[in-house]
C-alpha cells in the first residue's frame, strides 16, 4: 500500500512538472491567432485576442475584442474580459467558457463540437458599464439585463453565415434610455420599471413576446432579419404599441400635441422600418 502511495505520488510530481513547463512556454500568441483567423474568415467583423495563458485550471484570455473590420480604428463593437475556458468533463461534448462584461456582469456559454448539438448563453450584465457602439451615439443605457438561450447549431450557424435556430429571453430591471431624438427632437428621458422579452432565432429572428412597463408601458412585435456581414444593414419589420405616463408626456414639449394626435383611447401604434443603422419610425393612424 505504501509502494502504491509513492507510485502516485511520483506520477502526480511529474504530471504537475510538465504541466508547470507546458505554462510557462505555452505559445499564448500563436494560439490566439489561429482562433482570430478562424472566426474573422467568416464573419464580417474581427476578433482581436489578447494573447492566450495556460493556467492550473483552463485557458484564459485577458481581453476579446470584436472590432469593425471597415473602421479598425473605431471603438470595439463588443468587450469580454477575464474570458476562460476551464478544464472540464464537458470538453468531450463541445467548447465552455466564461467571461466578464462591464463591471460586474458575467457571461457562461458553451458551443457543442457536434452538428447538431445545443449551444447554451446565460449571463447579466449592468448595462450601464457596457460602451455602445458608436452608431448609437449619444443614446445611453443603464439598468440590469438578464439572458438566456439555447440553441441548435447546424452547419451555417458554425460557420457564421447564419444565427442558429433557437431562442433567447431576455430580462431587464430598472432600465433607463437617455438620449433619443425624433425627428431631430430630443425624447424625454425614459425610464422602464421592467422589460421581458422572447426571441426565436434563426435566418430570421422573430420577436415572439417582447413587454415593457414604465414610463412607457406597452407590446412589440414583428421580426428582424440579421445581416451578420453588417450588422447596421439588418431589416426591421416592428410594430409597437404603447401607453405613456403624464409625467413623461409633459416633458415632450412641441412633440406632444403630435404624439396625442395619434392616440387612440389612450394608446398609440407605431412602425419601425428601414434597417438598424437607418431606422424609419411612422405612426399607426386609427390603431387599435
Amino acid at each position: 500500500m505504501k509502494r502504491l502511495g509513492i507510485i502516485v505520488l511520483v506520477i502526480v510530481v511529474i504530471l504537475g512538472a510538465f504541466w508547470l513547463g507546458l505554462m510557462l512556454n505555452f505559445p499564448g500568441a500563436s494560439v490566439s491567432h489561429y482562433v482570430e483567423r478562424q472566426v474573422n474568415r467568416h464573419e464580417g467583423f474581427d476578433l482581436v485576442l489578447t494573447p492566450a495563458e495556460l493556467h492550473w485550471n483552463g485557458l484564459y484570455v485577458a481581453r476579446a475584442e470584436l472590432r469593425r473590420r471597415d473602421n479598425p480604428a473605431a471603438a470595439p463593437l463588443f468587450t469580454v474580459t477575464d474570458f476562460s475556458i476551464p478544464i472540464t468533463w464537458r470538453l468531450i461534448r463541445g467548447l465552455p467558457a466564461t467571461g466578464v462584461i462591464g463591471k460586474g456582469g458575467r457571461v457562461d456559454a458553451f458551443l457543442p463540437w457536434a452538428l447538431g448539438g445545443e449551444a447554451r448563453l446565460s449571463g447579466r450584465v449592468d448595462m450601464a458599464t457596457v460602451p455602445l457602439p458608436a452608431v448609437l451615439n449619444p443614446i445611453a443605457v443603464g439598468g440590469d439585463l438578464a439572458v438566456q438561450g439555447h440553441f441548435i447549431m447546424d452547419a451555417a450557424a458554425q460557420a457564421g453565415a447564419s444565427l442558429p435556430d433557437g431562442e433567447l429571453r431576455l430580462t431587464g430591471q430598472n432600465v433607463s434610455v437617455s438620449g433619443v431624438k425624433v425627428a431631430g427632437v430630443a425624447l424625454p428621458d425614459t425610464r422602464l420599471e421592467a422589460i421581458s422579452a422572447t426571441l426565436e432565432t434563426g435566418r430570421t429572428v422573430n420577436l415572439r413576446q417582447f413587454e415593457f412597463r414604465g414610463d412607457l408601458q406597452g407590446t412589440a412585435q414583428g421580426t428582424i432579419t440579421p445581416n451578420l456581414r453588417d450588422p447596421r444593414s439588418s431589416l426591421l419589420a416592428l410594430r409597437v404599441t404603447t401607453v405613456f405616463r403624464d409625467t413623461w408626456l409633459a416633458q415632450l414639449g412641441d412633440l406632444r400635441p403630435i404624439v396625442q394626435s395619434f392616440l387612440n383611447r389612450g394608446r398609440v401604434a407605431v412602425s419601425l422600418s428601414g434597417t438598424v443603422g437607418r431606422p424609419q419610425v411612422l405612426p399607426v393612424r386609427g390603431a387599435n
